[in-house]
């Protein structure tokens, strides 16, 4: 009477990350006996090799029985009586592997034994090849590269689908895209490629081997990979070059993760300020995005300038079904961010109720489900229609009135998946800082410490809390967030420049023998500044230097708020000839909008023609 064997063969890539192995050959021997023993592995561990054409041909004669699996790996044999109690070596002969595109050459097998097993001692044998093997084998044999990868909310850990992931490999000259692929229901997503599509170079397709970035024209076997990834034109991962997992192998195993999430109208989950923009925590500590105690932000000691984003995750609804609402209060009373936070009577400005504070941003977006064509995508953008009179903002609300302005029923919330784009609300900080600028001063100058500008800062406090059914809002303390002390600027950088020959003998007069430069760069949260020549007949301007202040890189000292010379030579750090010149005074501060540093500031140019 005959035996029958089934089983299931699949690849391992990553941990989470199995193939089915289909038009696998399946071989059953006898045990081939080495020293008198019958090596035998019921589990199938450690017992893999490559079998050569050698070995193969000398087993010919123990050879019992062949099948292929089908689409899903699965096989099956019909084992003769008289070997249903013995033990089998199992081996596979692979023709190709799963989306790959190099097929063996005529004549070429690659037979692989897996282990020794007893059929009878098995109910069902599901056998998976390990990832060391299995990746080695798809990537050495058949040139088959892959990226295995899931992508969640970096908070809730929640997987988001139908999000849009590419691969990039950092290159010398230009990247190259490895390919896209859309996150499933759990996050998940693989991107398929060969040595071919990151092997390609400015002497292809004469040349074509794998270049790195970081050094030009040094030659590695593996792609440097980066990804981005969006979701309903919202940015979810912006990675770069300096990102890059370094040469990686045949196999590799992701896990990215985004702020913005795909939220349910009835899903739950804790409320947290998380940041300002994407560049800085809502805490205090060392990292490189906190706040330190006394309030600047990050490493680079930046504050906060313009209007900033307010970020982190709020759910719509409470495990009661009742509506959540947030607020964010600000207190002009401050205290050091590692000690405790301000008395609660001193906050006493509310974003959405105290004139200025609130600035319109978008907090969430609509994306239909299945898309028609039209209004497929709408932002929720809050509105001042959004708070009621003590600053509680509802995220709801302004779901609902997006959908009626776009022409749709307040029903038809279900035909659309809800993206948090990470943004609670932002804050309009010019309502929030009132010093003068510098009044104007001639260059050369120290501005007067009358004049200088002093340091604002606040404090923010970041309430949420569950709307009951008398329209009383229940806080939710644990869920709560003050920071104690946060620095914010809007002035003006104060810089004047001057050629003090041209004061003395007026601007349209040529300039022979020395010259000499006059300037004044102020601002009290200065991080460099630079001044340049350029003669007209050239394109490329040369640095003036001023001892140790200029250039000023990369301040982060809070007492380093500015320079003045009156009489800097220029004449001894360029050779001038008979031409026209421009010099030209830059700066840049510390502000930054959470999102952005400000950007360059100037140039305040001088002109002079300078005659031999």
């Amino acid at each position: 009477m005959s035996y029958q064997f089934k089983g299931t063969l699949h690849g391992q890539i990553c941990e989470d990350c199995i193939e089915s192995l289909s038009g696998i050959e399946v071989l059953l021997y006898l045990p081939w006996k080495r020293n008198n023993e019958i090596e035998v592995e019921t589990n199938g561990k450690d017992h893999f090799r490559i079998v050569s054409n050698e070995e193969a041909r000398l087993r010919e004669k123990l050879f019992i029985a062949k099948t292929t699996t089908d689409a899903n790996g699965n096989f099956s044999f019909e084992i003769d009586e008289e070997y249903q109690r013995g033990a089998f070596d199992i081996d596979i002969i692979c023709h190709t592997v799963p989306f790959a595109v190099k097929k063996p050459t005529a004549g070429q097998t690659l037979q692989l034994h897996l282990t020794t097993i007893i059929p009878m001692q098995i109910e069902y044998w599901n056998f998976t090849i390990p990832y060391k093997i299995w990746c080695n084998i798809r990537g050495k044999y058949f040139d088959a590269w892959v990226i295995c990868g899931h992508l969640r909310n970096c908070e809730t850990n929640k997987p988001i689908a139908n999000a849009s992931v590419t691969a990039w490999d950092a290159d010398f000259l230009t990247d190259d895209n490895l390919g896209t692929a859309t996150t499933d229901a759990n996050g998940h997503f693989r991107i398929d490629y060969t040595s071919a599509t990151f092997k390609k170079t400015f002497l292809s397709p004469w040349i074509n081997v794998e270049t790195d970035p970081g050094l030009p024209l040094r030659f590695q076997s593996g792609p440097d990979v980066y990804f981005k990834a969006t979701l309903a034109g919202e940015t979810l991962v912006d990675e770069t070059k300096d990102d890059a997992r370094k040469n990686v192998d045949y196999c590799l195993c992701v896990n990215l993760c985004s702020k913005i999430n795909v939220i349910d109208v009835n899903e739950t989950f804790d409320s947290s300020w998380t940041g300002f923009g994407d560049s800085f925590s809502a805490s205090y500590g060392t990292g490189a995005q906190d706040f330190d105690a006394d309030g600047y932000a990050g490493a680079g000691k930046h504050v906060l300038y313009s209007v900033v984003a307010l970020t982190g995750q709020a759910p719509l609804k409470a495990a009661s079904g009742n509506r959540i609402k947030y607020r964010f209060l600000i207190s002009d009373v401050t205290t050091p961010n590692n000690a405790a936070s301000p008395a609660a009577s001193n906050f006493t400005k509310i974003i959405g109720v105290t004139p200025g504070l609130f600035a319109v941003s978008q907090v969430l977006k609509l994306d239909k489900k299945v898309h028609t064509g039209t209004l497929d995508e709408l932002p929720v953008i809050s509105n001042a229609a959004d708070f009621d009179a003590d600053g509680w903002f509802d995220a709801t609300n302004a779901i609902e009135r997006t959908l009626v302005n776009n022409g749709y029923a307040i029903s038809d919330l279900s035909l659309f998946k809800i993206i948090d784009t990470d943004t609670l609300l932002s804050l309009n900080t010019t309502a929030l800082t009132s010093q003068p600028n510098v009044p104007d001063a001639p260059a050369g100058i120290p501005v007067p410490v009358a004049n200088q500008i002093g340091i604002e800062k606040v404090a923010i406090r970041f309430q949420i809390g569950e709307q009951l059914a008398n329209g009383t809002i229940s806080i939710q303390a644990a869920n709560g967030k003050t920071l104690n002390s946060v620095i914010m600027n809007n002035n003006s950088t104060f810089m004047k420049l001057a050629i003090t020959e041209l004061e003395n003998d007026g601007l349209c007069t040529p300039i022979s023998g020395s010259v000499h430069a006059k300037y004044t760069v102020y601002h009290p949260h200065l991080q460099s500044f630079k001044m340049t020549i350029r003669r007209n007949s050239s394109m490329t301007p040369d640095d003036i230097t001023d001892g140790t202040f200029m250039p000023l890189t990369n301040n982060t000292d809070p007492t380093k708020t500015g320079h003045a010379n009156s009489n800097l030579q220029i004449d001894n750090q360029v050779t001038l000839v008979r031409c026209t010149y421009s010099v030209k005074l830059y700066a840049h501060t510390r502000l930054h909008n959470g999102r952005n540093q400000q950007g360059q500031i100037g140039p305040v140019e001088q002109l002079f023609f300078y005659d031999v």
